[in-house]
């Protein structure tokens, strides 16, 4: 028994250094991590013990956390155009990412945010808008709302252009087919949640 406790022991050691590496190499490079690595979950959301490295084929019944922000300034959207050799290259989104081993997806959004746009705020600043499960993920949604137009700033080589979109704008992206297949729909009912949300803002001022 008390050989085992102490190889449990050893093994919780070593990945809890694994993280710390890992956010080592993150918090000290200039560029995004060549090699990322994500927490693996259960069905319930609930940590499995186990890293996974992206690229590798996820285990049967695990799925990682992702991320994605809703920026919007002076009723308008913030969409990034997908750099071109990238997965889903040339379709427009907002931003979007995976959260890091040891990270929860507020943070992965905060970080994502200024990784892909220049924008920092404080994690307060994110509001929590939708929550998605597919049978690979678990992908929480926020939306930031800013008062003063930002500086952006794009991830040469994530994004190659920007636009601010109004929420009607938006749907017609979506209904044109620009916006990635997969999350068109969705996106579509986003943006009409969001008109009726700064409507009703207007009309309150």
């Amino acid at each position: 028994g008390g050989r085992f406790r102490r190889r449990i022991r050893r093994l919780r050691l070593r990945r809890s250094a694994l993280r710390a590496l890992i956010r080592r190499l993150y918090e000290d490079g200039k560029g995004t991590l060549m090699t990322e690595y994500w927490d693996l979950l259960d069905e319930n959301r609930e940590p499995l013990g186990m890293l996974h490295r992206r690229g590798d084929a996820l285990p049967a019944g695990a799925r990682h956390l992702c991320v994605e922000i809703i920026t919007v300034w002076n009723g308008r959207i913030l969409t990034t155009l997908r750099h071109p050799q990238k997965h889903n290259g040339g379709y427009w989104e907002v931003t979007t990412g995976s959260a890091l081993a040891g990270e929860d997806t507020r943070t992965a959004a905060q970080r994502e945010l200024y990784e892909e746009t220049g924008i920092k705020v404080e994690k307060e600043a994110l509001i929590p808008f939708d929550h998605v499960i597919t049978p690979r993920i678990f992908s929480d949604t926020y939306l930031l709302i800013l008062n003063e137009e930002p500086e952006i700033t794009l991830q040469s080589t994530e994004t190659v252009a920007y636009a601010w979109l109004t929420p009607a704008e938006l749907l017609e992206r979506c209904r044109k087919g620009m916006v990635i297949g997969h999350l068109a729909e969705r996106f579509a009912q986003y943006a009409q949640m969001l008109s009726e949300m700064l409507q009703k803002e207007e009309n309150h001022g």
